[in-house]
Formats: structure tokens, sequence, C-alpha cells
């Protein structure tokens, strides 16, 4: 990859490129903003931050404070084969996860459940509901609302696997056996969940595989059902204090989740009363969160509700409204991939199950009660780069407790340029936001930074110089990739203009395939003509500026672009190999994606490029630098390097 050939991309054109690729307004600070910018000259010395070995404690930062944040071990017992199902749960008493470990012989298996009480402390316990059963005790367990107890079931099948009836238990906060009963009921699946409430009844759901839909229904303390209901209850119980449970409905429009409604038993009348509903396209505006991020809510009470994503843990009122963050996930060096289950108590402190790249973790918040001083910088980014930087900005966080990075992602791009040319705002700069070389009176000089973090002879210097401005480094490129034409025809190696084109209008077909969908591929017929420069393109004439085509040339062009401007799905290669497109956009993203093409070389793939005046080239792309800015303190500086050292 070293060796790869690069220009600079120099020029958006004119009509074609207006038609075709569409245009992007040009980011702008005005010569009075430039003019208040302070112009930094001197040789830095950089400096870092000083790494520190610190018993964990969470910063105070929001509203809630972490007093737990650790992992639930996932241990493999000893001769265990394969795994049931995992079942984790935030409840009364703490995070508990449940499993039965399966080995060769079914009267070898056993239930365990394991996890973290209130006070930190792990457990592990193997309960036993019947002392004449073999093997698992238990299918399911689930939290019983109001107090530390539990509730479980074993599912009783005929001779055709079909549930025909269960077996509950109320089980204490050891998990011993207080209570156990036989439902003589039937069900065509396995149970989702179970719930025990104030009054000693059972909550189960189950998918009804003839009805298409889950199956809601109260079992009494006696076994009788006492109410049923069916619906969308994929999510789940949830427990709203005080003894009471609610089930919670997932909302849907054309296949998409647009909703969760929280549902309440009536035993008296016999219906479903909503507690609680929410928009979600409402709630994520709110919180200024992707519509595409799951999360997960819970009652808090009845007027209030928590709502739990990747983000962090937000507060509303029953409709979802309202929308407060109460403790943001980066804040505190924590990177969820997942939220498993979520827990209010009384007193207001929450319980939340969250998954990262290391497994589950058990988070257990109370509200802060004294905020102390924490050195804090703001790293700008544009919405659609933020996932990227969020996982580096929790490791910084986390392993720097006393300073903190915020990502922010909803800065207006003039108010942002008024900021940084009157020498404020934050400290560093996503460039995509701004601009980069019109720019560069904004930026901190960084030449020397790399050599520094003994990085420099680790990275492409290709791709450094998209920092550079005239020779000298002013911003850090975190995320390129290399793209490329892949062909099947080996005649066309190393094409050049003509015989691109020649082979698009003899080709029976397509001229692109692109990804796993098809897309608008008009601009890249004529856009990545013009990346080369005005001296190497297909259009200009570099001395007169007069375009190169007659009227039949440029007819000719426009025909051709007909087979351009939809691309067919690539499918993997398919596409090409099968002749239904001349050629295949790819990129490649990492070492994966280089893997793969050599793989597609290997299988007599021809990697092309993309034609030029004299032969094909491939392209190195590269998203806007990240600049540091040229009025920050010397202290934000140093954050700043340390946090670009770390991404």
């Amino acid at each position: 990859m070293r060796d790869v050939k690069v220009k600079d991309m120099v020029i958006l054109l004119l009509a074609v490129s207006l038609i075709f690729c569409g245009c992007q307004k040009k980011k702008a600070t005005s010569k009075d903003q430039m003019e208040t910018s302070k112009s930094w000259t001197e040789t830095v010395e950089y400096e870092f931050l000083e790494d520190v070995d610190l018993a964990w404690k969470d910063n105070t930062l929001d509203d809630w404070q972490a007093v737990i944040n650790q992992p639930i071990k996932e241990v493999k017992a000893e001769g265990e084969q394969y795994g049931g199902d995992l079942r984790y749960i935030a409840c009364e008493g703490g995070a508990v996860r449940f499993k039965n470990h399966l080995v060769s012989s079914y009267l070898d298996c056993w239930s365990g459940v394991s996890g973290v009480n209130l006070s930190g402390e792990e457990f592990s316990i193997k309960p036993v509901v019947d002392a004449q059963r073999t093997g698992t005790q238990i299918d399911l367990l689930g939290a019983k609302s109001g107090n530390e107890s539990y509730v479980a079931c074993k599912c009783e099948l005929d001779e055709n696997n079909r549930v025909k009836g269960l077996w509950l238990y109320h089980l204490d906060k050891s998990f011993e056996t207080v209570q156990s009963m036989y439902a003589d009921i039937s069900l065509s699946e396995f149970p989702k969940d179970v719930y025990g409430d104030g009054e000693g009844n059972f909550h189960v759901i189950s998918h009804d595989s003839e009805a298409g839909s889950y199956r809601y229904f109260i079992l009494s303390p006696d076994g009788e059902v006492i109410f049923e209901a069916f619906g969308g209850f994929s999510k789940g119980f949830r427990e709203f204090g005080g003894g009471r449970v609610a089930a919670c409905e997932e909302i849907t429009e054309n296949y998409r989740c647009v909703g969760q409604r929280l549902l309440e038993a009536d035993l008296e009348k016999g219906t479903l009363s909503v507690i609680g509903r929410f928009d979600l396209t409402t709630l994520y505006q709110e919180m200024n969160a992707s519509v595409t991020e799951q999360g997960f809510v819970t009652p808090v009470s009845e007027k209030e509700m928590l709502w739990c994503g990747k983000g962090g843990i937000y507060l509303c009122n029953a409709e979802g409204g309202d929308a407060r963050m109460a403790y943001c996930f980066a804040n505190h060096g924590i990177a969820p991939e997942e939220i498993r289950d979520a827990y209010a108590k009384e007193d207001g402190t929450f319980l939340i199950l969250y998954k990262d790249s290391d497994g589950m973790n058990f988070l257990l918040l109370k509200p802060t009660l004294e905020k102390t001083e924490i050195k804090t910088i703001t790293f700008a980014v544009d919405s659609h780069h933020k996932d990227a930087y969020v996982s580096a900005a929790a490791y910084f966080n986390k392993k720097y407790p006393a300073y903190n990075v915020m990502i922010k992602d909803d800065y207006d791009e003039t108010s942002l340029l008024t900021q940084l040319g009157a020498g404020e705002g934050p400290a560093l700069v996503d460039t995509t936001l701004t601009g980069f070389e019109e720019l560069e009176k904004l930026w901190q000089p960084m030449d020397g930074f790399l050599e520094k973090t003994g990085l420099a002879d680790e990275l492409y210097e290709e791709a450094l110089n998209f920092g550079k401005i005239e020779g000298r480094t002013y911003g850090i490129v975190t995320n390129f990739c290399i793209e490329t034409l892949v062909t099947m025809d080996g005649n066309l190696q190393g094409w050049d203009y003509h015989t691109f084109l020649d082979a698009v209008e003899s080709f029976d077909g397509a001229a692109y395939a692109y990804g796993s969908d098809a897309a608008d591929g008009g601009y890249v017929f004529f856009h990545k003509f013009l990346r080369n420069g005005l001296d190497d393109n297909a259009y200009f004439e570099l001395e007169d500026g007069n375009l190169n085509f007659d009227v039949s040339g440029f007819e000719r062009m426009l025909r051709l672009s007909e087979k351009a401007r939809i691309s067919v799905p690539a499918e993997d290669g398919e596409a090409i190999r099968s002749g239904k497109a001349l050629c295949e956009l790819y990129y490649v993203t990492g070492v994966q994606g280089l893997v793969r093409l050599r793989m597609r070389r290997e299988a007599g793939e021809i990697v092309n490029g993309f034609p030029t005046m004299n032969g094909a080239r491939h392209v190195l792309q590269a998203q806007n630098p990240i600049a540091v800015r040229v009025t920050a303190t010397e202290e934000e500086r140093q954050m700043a390097y340390t946090f670009l050292k770390i991404l």
C-alpha cells in the first residue's frame, strides 16, 4: 500500500460536475475572522498527559455517578460442550446471569446463576428447585417486582417436544425454593420471559406460532390463568415499582420499529392499559441520537421513564418527551455495543447491564451529591463520523480520570467558524465541519507530533499528506481507504481515457457494479475523469481551457453516460464475472478488504484502477483531518495531543 501513487484531487467541475456530481458549499471564514485568530509559528514542544495507574473511580460530570462498574464474568463450566440460552437481569438484588450448562449427558447438565450484588460482591449458585430431578433445574429465570426475590419456570414436554405444562417457582434472594406449583397449560414455544408481581402471580410471555404474535398470560399462585392477551410483546417485562409489572410492546410501521409502549394488565376488567408510550422519532430528535439506535426503556415512576441507548441514559416523560441526559457513557470511559437490561430503583438508583468489546458489565448509578472540577476539552465532529471517535474518547476518559474529552456533533457551521475566528470554541475540530486548507490560520501547526509519539514510521506518508498545507502539518488524518476498479478483461489492464470509453461503448451491460444495492453511478462516470487535475483529464485542454469534445464526441459521452447512470449490485464480484457490469468499484478500508482483494486477484480478476491520460492508477481517499485550535491553551493542547496519540 505504500507504493500507491497519489495525486491531489483539485477540481469540482462546472456544468458537468454540477449536473452529475451535485455540489458542496465551500466552507468559508470572513477576512475579519481570519485576522482575529492568533498565528502560532514557534517550534512546538509536545507534552502529553502522564499515564496514571489509579484504582477506578468515576468522575462527577453528570447528574448520576457510577459506584460500581465491573464485568459479569462468564466462565465455561468444566466438561461443558455447548451452552444453553444466556439471560441477564438487572433487578432489586443487582445483576444476575442465568445459563444452563449443557454437557454430553443430560443427567450431568445443570442450571447456573451468577452475578454481582449491590455491594459489588460476586456470587455463583447452582439452584436446585426439585430434589427428584436430574439435569437442568430451570428453563427460565426472572425477577420479582418489589423485592430481591425471583421466579423461575421449567417446561414439561409431550412426546412431540411441545410444552404441555409449566412448573413455576418462587425463589428467595439466595435462590432457594419458597413455593412451587404446576400449571396445566399448552404452549407452542418455550416462554420468552417470566416475571413475578407483588401478589404472587406469575407473568409469562411466549411466542404463539399459530397466532403469529406473542401470548401474554398471568397465572395465579394456584396455577390458574387469570389474564390473557396477544400482541407484539417482544421486549419482555419491566418492573413498575410497588410490585407492579408492565409488558413492553414494540410498535412497528413497514417492518420498522417506530415506538414502544408499556402496558399493565387490569385483572378486574381483563384489559391492558397504557402506562407509557414512546414515539422513538420524537425521543431520538430530543436526544440528538440516531433513529436506528437501539435503546432500552424502563419506568421510573408514573410520570417519568428512563431510556438507555449506546450514547447514554436519558430521563423523559411518559410520552418520551422532555428528554434530558442523566449520564453520558463516553464521559466516563464506557463504550457500550448493546444495552441488555436496565432497572430503576425507587431510591433513584439505576442499574444498567451493557455489553462492550470485553463482554457484559454491571453499572450501578447513584445521584451525584457533589461535583468536582475536571479539566475538559471539546472535540467538534461531524455527526456521520461521531461513532468512530466515541470509543477513543471513552478510552481516554477512563485512562485519565481527571481529564475529559467531550464529543459534540451539534455545532452550527456559522457559529463554529465565528468562535474559532475569535480564538474560542472547541480545542479539537473535525475539519469536515469547517474546511481545512483555506482556514490555515485557525489551526495549530503540528510538525514533529508524530515523531514525538513514535508513530511517524508506522503511518503512510501518502495519507499524512492530507494533513499538510504547503508542506507543513496542520492536521492528522485518522481514516482513509484505497479506491480502485476491478475488471475481468485482462486486455483492458492499464487503460487510459480512450481505452476506457471504447470498452464502455462496446460492452453490452452496465458500466459499473457497486456495493450490495443498485446505486446512482452517473457521478462516477464523469467525476473520476477530473480527480487528476487540469493537467490530466478527459475534458479540458490545460493551455486554453477548451473542451476536448466536438459535437459528435460530446454526444458520445452523453450516450455512454446512460450505461453508467445506474450501477448494478456488485455481489462480491459476481456482477463482473457474469457480464452484468464492465467493472466494479472496490474500496480497501482495512486488512480484511485487502485480503479479499488478493483472493479475487488469484481467482483471475484484474485490479485495474481508474483511467488517466497515460494509463491507470489507484486512488487514496481520506476524510478531512483533525486539527487543533491555534489559540488553545497549553493545558488544552496537552490534552488534545494525548487524545490524538491514542486515536
